[in-house]
């Protein structure tokens, strides 16, 4: 029974010794990952669409399976422009998590987003809600975007 007690322990302690390196590859992948959503929404309050444009993959989804979606760097960027615009509406977000997978070359990071915009009257509109992006690692070691979607938030009544 001791002996057996013994291998376990020891098995055990092989099993996670030998995953300490693969999470602290994950965490610093993760890592990397909330500072570049960090940096990507910065490009976006600075309405810098170079910025911006830096963070996305070629093959980019944004807005997948909904009306609105668009494809790649121009149908992106449309989508988008009026957020560049001096005097329109604004978007920040937030990162709160990121993960990566165990190949360490796919991660998402999650978030809160705020988008404010004037009406035609003047008065400012604001929209709140989550959003969940999707991260591939390039061969350089950066990492773009290539999914990207949202949920608004319901008003509340």
């Amino acid at each position: 029974m001791t002996r057996t007690l013994l291998s376990s322990f020891v098995w055990a302690a092989c099993a996670a010794a030998a995953a300490a390196p693969v999470r602290a590859q994950e965490a610093t992948a993760a890592a990397a990952i909330m500072k570049a959503d960090a940096a990507f929404s910065q490009a976006v309050a600075d309405r810098s669409r170079e910025r911006f444009l830096s963070f996305i993959a070629e093959t980019a989804v944004f807005n997948g399976g909904r009306p609105d979606e668009a494809r790649g760097h121009d149908a992106i960027l449309k989508a988008w422009s009026p957020f560049f615009e001096p005097g329109g509406p604004t978007l920040t977000w937030i990162p709160e998590k990121a993960e990566v997978l165990v190949g360490g070359d796919v991660g998402y990071s999650i978030g809160r987003w705020t988008r404010r915009a004037r009406t035609p009257d003047g008065r400012t509109t604001e929209a709140r809600g989550q959003y969940l992006t999707t991260w591939q690692r390039q061969s350089d070691g950066s990492w773009k975007v290539v999914f990207d979607t949202g949920s608004t938030q319901p008003a509340v009544r």
